[in-house]
């Protein structure tokens, strides 16, 4: 299994309430990939609870079968759209892949 871990961080908005309205939009947004991308094992789109100068502010963990089954997943046309509709809110991410696996 692949884990595929995505970390968001949101750009500056003039009031809470518009970063909020952001959160929002941008877990709605990715979480609606989860019936529509086959190959999604897991998926998980969460929002960050404690807040840092570190932190980030949306979390995706999701995890799939195969290298090709992950690079189907990022080549869909709706997490295409995900992530082009993600530009607006956000100002940076990291992304970590790795082999799942109970061997510590």
């Amino acid at each position: 299994m692949i884990r595929h871990i995505v970390l968001f961080k949101l750009r500056e908005f003039s009031s809470e309430e518009e970063r909020n309205q952001a959160l929002e939009d941008v877990l709605l947004n990715f979480r609606s990939l989860k019936g529509e991308i086959p190959q999604i094992r897991e998926y998980q789109v969460q929002a960050n609870i404690v807040e840092g100068i570190a932190s980030c502010d949306v979390i995706i963990n999701s995890c799939f079968d195969s290298l090709a089954d992950l690079k189907a997943y990022q080549t869909h046309p709706a997490h295409q759209y995900a992530v082009e509709q993600n530009k607006q809110w956000s100002e940076s991410k990291v992304v970590a892949d790795y082999y799942e696996t109970t061997d510590y």
